[in-house]
């Protein structure tokens, strides 16, 4: 039985796919790896929609009381870290670079201390409630943290994509 891919070489029994292939297709970005892909162009998005509402709101401020608080600025260069990481995690991993699981950690990483800066601070410093929309973000850092993180740094699977 020839391959189902090439039709060159003779495949194996289980797969359908001579030696060349599955190599070829065991270093393709697909299966569990589709949901940190689908989450990190998810990340761009929300957080080019986050940094540029929330500089709207900056710049209103300032424009009415010429005052820029500390928080303000420290805000602004969170929203623009939780901008630059998983665009530079997304160009690390769709071009399966060997450095990505770094990167990935340390996106998460950036993911989680954003959320903590931006639900759990003003909760603790203000004495606010929880809305539902920071425990989202919350559980989402977490779920980053605890879930992928680990991923990340044990599956066999990344060093087989994304280490050459």
């Amino acid at each position: 039985m020839k391959c189902i891919e090439c039709n060159c070489s003779e495949a194996n029994k289980e797969s359908g796919l001579c030696d060349a292939c599955e190599n070829i297709e065991s270093r393709k970005i697909n299966g569990l790896l589709y949901l940190p892909a689908i989450g990190l162009i998810l990340g761009i998005v929300r957080s080019t929609k986050d940094i540029c509402s929330f500089t709207m709101i900056v710049v209103d401020h300032f424009e009415e009381t010429s005052f820029l608080s500390f928080d303000a600025m420290a805000a602004v260069t969170f929203l623009i870290a939780d901008f630059l990481t998983p665009l530079y995690a997304s160009l690390s991993f769709f071009r399966r670079k060997k450095n990505t699981r770094k990167v990935m950690i340390i996106y998460y990483l950036i993911g989680m201390i954003s959320a903590l800066y931006f639900s759990v601070l003003p909760v603790v410093v203000d004495n606010t409630q929880y809305e539902r929309e920071d425990i989202g973000i919350i559980l989402n850092g977490l779920f980053g943290v605890v879930i992928w993180i680990p991923y990340f740094l044990l599956s066999k699977r990344i060093n087989t994509v994304f280490c050459r």
